[in-house]
């Protein structure tokens, strides 16, 4: 469940979708299991509309997922959806 903003420098609390980016991520899941391909589990993470204005969610390989800077020029368009498969190299 969201709670708060992703940025740990923030205190913004969810209230509503349209304020902010909720981002969609996919890891794996460590467990064992008998299925061929890993498991997989979605993660939600959201940034208010102040920080996704400048930052943004990412995963990286070793199934951590890290709030990191904006390049100058991207924008944030609240109440967006970002998904992002997980894909270890």
């Amino acid at each position: 469940m969201l709670d708060k903003c992703a940025n740990p420098a923030c205190s913004a609390t969810f209230r509503r979708l349209r304020d902010g980016r909720v981002f969609v991520i996919e890891v794996e899941v460590d467990y064992q299991s008998s299925a061929s391909r890993p498991a997989r589990q979605r993660q939600y993470f959201w940034l208010c509309n102040s920080c996704c204005r400048t930052m943004t969610v990412i995963a990286e390989k070793e199934k951590r997922v890290q709030v990191l800077p904006l390049p100058a020029t991207a924008n944030c368009r609240p109440a967006s959806i970002v998904r992002f498969p997980f894909e270890p190299s």
